[in-house]
């Protein structure tokens, strides 16, 4: 189009030549970093330009502007590099160019961000750009939902926590939230005629006007990639048992600061960046596992090599920073959860025979790194407690939102009078009241290690705790069949004396407890109703990715016949005498819920989910368990163990 003719005093004879605008995403972008070009060919140039950009339901804004040299009737070209477009959807441009004759545009051009076309729009929400999320109060709301293209749209909308929220569409197009109470949850919206679906987040504040944090019950997590069958398993929103809602999603920042996550992605930092993104649209909170102490193995002498390297703890601080800024910058004023360095301390105090105020760690290297200043930040020790310090202090200064804590080991004291099956099992060679003092006792000598080490300091959030990483009935060729000669298979003793250790953490810290890495596989010959087909649920099948573990069963409840004589009994032990644990003297166990138990012991969440590749896998499209965790889950959902 050409626009205000005005009088020439420029080499050109008229108004510029029409321009050509392009981008270079053409396979879609993800992290919202492109280029955009302009070209006139041949023909009258311009002596200035702006370029405007809009996403969404907004109106173009003029993001830069520049002088240019006229050289008709020659080609005239610029570009601009468009940077941090953090939210996905459809971003559109154009161009116009200007003489003293009059002013140009270019054709419209659009890029997509992400996954999200940016074709369903929310009126009052989608001002500026089309959001994975957004925050309202408690009550009821409504906003008009329009479609590009389409002049009288027919929307569905579904969610997949209706005791967040409860929404409806009236009139085809008006979509009506009411917030019931504080949390987050996910809306999937449906367009009826094109069948496209947007999945974005809904935050309802507290009653006043904060926003939300954890949630007020105790949570339940799981581990979660962003691959296609991980995000297609928490989509599939349903107002039954087979609806996936969930509380938590992690995932592992691991590999090493060199060459680990960050170098996985065409894009720097793209693991992190799309996994916050991705789980704020589902309503989920995000939490990373950071895991860059080791890299491409684990053990007590690569670790300290590691730590014990300046030129790796210059890259570890340079990682750690990297991270914490995308955290900042993605997640904005929402809540993200970090677990700092499963097994370390526990390889520092099972092996190294010293305290962490005796081990040398070149903590040094976050100054002269430029994560900290000499002079400005506290001075911290060459060793492992100016290190564990020296983190929680960089989270403290960079991201002070986050909610963090560091993980703990129950083998990092492997002394003598520990039996060859670990700590959990010395009530079956001790008894019961001598076994429970030799446990609390030595989970005070771990959690004393872990404090004196720092990880309280700087206003850590929490201590968290794993089981193992491969389900129980799969660690040993025997283990399903001779749970009572496992060390990770565990009836309700072991884990009742389990919660006995996670107390004394939770007293002793002063600091509440998440669980982390619980295995999802579950006795076989399950009881409960599978609501995706008629009957029961299948068998776990003894292979890879298909083991039994009790852990589900034990915190979430379940009725389950074991099959042998051997495991009828073995997991019908109850020297606890714990009224949840009953069985009908024949083939059949109870096991009662344990999650106020739980609560009790001072857990605030347990993320379940695989801890190694051949693990049982609660998550995928199917997981590999057939549903049986996630329909337990849902179940439990329906009454949350409040917190006080």
């Amino acid at each position: 189009m050409t626009v205000s003719i005005l009088s020439s005093s420029a080499s050109g004879s008229g108004v510029p030549a029409i321009p050509s605008l392009s981008h270079n995403q053409w396979s879609g972008d993800i992290d919202g970093d492109y280029d955009l070009t302009w070209n006139i060919w041949y023909g009258n140039n311009g002596t200035s330009w702006k370029l405007f950009e809009k996403i969404g339901a907004g109106d173009y804004e003029e993001i830069h502007s520049g002088n240019l040299t006229d050289n008709t009737p020659n080609p005239q070209t610029e570009s601009f590099q468009v940077r941090g477009r953090t939210i996905e959807g459809t971003y559109k441009y154009y161009v116009e160019i200007t003489n003293s004759y009059g002013t140009t545009a270019s054709d419209e051009i659009s890029v997509v961000v992400g996954n999200a076309t940016g074709n369903i729009i929310i009126k009052g929400i989608d001002t500026q750009k089309v959001v994975c999320q957004f925050t309202q109060p408690q009550g009821p709301i409504e906003y008009t939902l329009s479609f590009n293209g389409i002049n009288n749209p027919d929307f569905t909308v579904i969610t997949n926590n209706s005791s967040i929220i409860d929404c409806t569409i009236e009139n085809s197009n008006i979509l009506k939230i009411e917030g019931k109470k504080a949390g987050r949850a996910s809306l999937k919206i449906k367009e009826k005629n094109t069948g496209e679906e947007r999945y974005v987040g809904v935050r309802i504040k507290n009653g006043d006007g904060s926003l939300p944090g954890m949630p007020d019950y105790l949570s339940i997590g799981s581990v979660s990639e962003d691959k296609q069958g991980d995000l297609d398993f928490w989509r599939d929103f349903s107002s039954d048992d087979r609806n996936k809602r969930m509380d938590i999603r992690y995932i592992y920042i691991n590999g090493g600061p060199i060459n680990g996550w960050r170098s996985w992605t065409n894009v720097d930092g793209a693991r992190a960046k799309n996994f916050i993104i991705e789980s704020r649209k589902l309503g989920l909170i995000p939490f990373f596992v950071y895991y860059n102490i080791p890299d491409s193995g684990e053990s007590y002498s690569l670790d300290l090599a590691h730590i014990q390297d300046t030129s790796y703890m210059d890259a570890y601080y340079k990682d750690l920073k990297f991270f914490l800024d995308i955290c900042k910058d993605y997640a904005q004023d929402d809540t993200v959860g970090i677990v700092f360095e499963p097994d370390f301390l526990g390889y520092m105090m099972q092996q190294s025979g010293k305290q962490p105020n005796e081990i040398t760690a070149e903590v040094s290297a976050a100054y002269s790194s430029g994560v900290l200043t000499s002079g400005e930040d506290p001075d911290f020790p060459n060793t492992v407690e100016g290190l564990v310090k020296s983190i929680n202090y960089i989270v403290s200064k960079y991201y002070p939102q986050a909610y963090y804590g560091w993980q703990f080991n129950l083998w990092a004291y492997d002394g003598h009078d520990v039996p060859n099956n670990g700590i959990l099992h010395k009530t079956e060679t001790m008894g019961l009241t001598d076994g429970l003092n030799f446990i609390r006792e030595k989970a005070q000598l771990i959690t004393d290690y872990y404090v004196s080490a720092g990880v309280k300091t700087y206003g850590a959030d929490f201590v968290s705790i794993d089981k193992y990483g491969l389900d129980g009935g799969g660690v040993t060729p025997d283990s399903a069949n001779n749970p009572a000669g496992s060390t990770w298979f565990w009836n309700s003793d072991i884990w009742n004396n389990y919660l006995e250790f996670v107390k004394i953490m939770n007293t002793s810290s002063n600091l509440p407890v998440i669980l982390w890495q619980i295995p999802v596989g579950h006795i076989n010959t399950s009881q409960a109703l599978n609501p995706y087909a008629n009957g029961l649920f299948p068998d776990l099948n003894g292979t890879s990715t298909k083991y039994e573990d009790s852990a589900p069963a034990y915190f979430l409840g379940d009725i389950f016949k074991p099959g042998s004589t051997e495991r009828f009994n073995y997991f019908k032990t109850n020297t606890h005498k714990d009224n949840r644990i009953s069985d009908n003297g024949i083939d059949t166990i109870t096991w009662g819920h344990h999650m106020d138990k739980s609560k009790d012991a001072g857990v605030i969440s347990i993320l379940f989910g695989a801890g190694v590749n051949s693990s049982t896998d609660g998550v995928g499209s199917p997981p590999t368990d057939d549903y049986w965790w996630i329909t337990m889950v849902q179940r439990y959902f329906a009454n949350p163990i409040p917190f006080n």
